[in-house]
Order: structure tokens, then sequence, then C-alpha cells
């Protein structure tokens, strides 16, 4: 894996044959798009937050189903970790 990795920066710091007219120093930048548009008039939590959550969200009406039998069990590791602390 280093050899190859030691090849290939040879590979990629040697001069191609009839390319004389490129240099290391040549820059060549491509537009990006991005993915959404720019949030306007916002601070940036804000703009972070309404371009991550959708339209409408709030944290107060979340709903999360759990398995008994998961919860069950994550309490019984929970215990298990308090009594292995104990020792």
């Amino acid at each position: 894996m280093l050899l190859e990795i030691i090849l290939l920066k040879e590979l990629l710091t040697t001069p191609l044959s009839g390319t004389s007219g490129i240099t290391k120093e040549t820059v060549i930048v491509l537009p990006v798009e991005p993915k959404q548009p720019a949030v306007v008039g916002k601070s940036f939590a804000e703009s972070l937050r309404d371009l991550t959550y959708p339209e409408g969200w709030d944290a107060q009406n979340v709903i999360v189903n759990l398995d008994p039998a998961q919860v069950e069990i994550y309490k019984e590791s929970e215990r298990v970790k308090k009594a292995l602390r104990g020792l």
C-alpha cells in the first residue's frame, strides 16, 4: 500500500511529455452550484437550522416510539455497568 502511494506521488509530480505550457502553478477553478440556496437576512445559526430542518419542524412535538423489550435491555445493561463500577 505504501509503495503504491509513493509511486502515485511520483506519477503526479512528474511532468507529462508535450505539456510544456502547464506548470504546477496552474490553477483550474470549477464553479460549484450549492445544493440549496443560501438563506438571506438571518443569522448563521438560524440559516443552519432552516437548511437542516423542514418547514414547521418543532422539537417539542417529536414522538419517539420505543420497543419495551429494548428499554428493558438498556435498563439491565445500565444496572450491570453501575454494579461493575461499584466493585
